[in-house]
């Protein structure tokens, strides 16, 4: 029993995600490691690029509404955390079927 996950929902819910990402991975026809490297880093750039408009864009928002500064950078914060988590878990779930579902494929294509 995980003390932080102790009825294992967290653990369904991240299987789940990963079983679709599967799907949808195999659906557009991603069968190889080589695609799958370029995913991972278009995956990591697109987070950086996405932190990298939402930060300024927060601080430029809070310095022009001064009234509103809390406000603003409460939303800009829980947008960084969303981004952040989102990419994370995007790569950590291709980097799984690279490891699962692409070295099963590579290893019966090796023969």
């Amino acid at each position: 029993m995980n003390i932080n996950d102790p009825f294992g929902r967290m653990k369904d819910k991240h299987q789940r995600n990963y079983e679709s990402l599967c799907l949808s991975l195999q659906k557009v026809g991603l069968t190889n490691r080589v695609d799958a490297q370029a995913l991972l880093v278009k995956l990591r750039w697109r987070g950086i690029w996405g932190l990298a408009f939402i930060v300024p864009v927060t601080l430029l928002l809070a310095l022009a509404l001064p009234e509103f500064r809390i406000f603003v950078l409460a939303c800009g914060a829980l947008l960084v955390f969303w981004l952040s988590k989102t990419s994370v878990n995007s790569q950590e779930y291709v980097k799984r079927y690279i490891q699962e579902e692409l070295a099963e494929h590579d290893e019966s294509t090796s023969f």
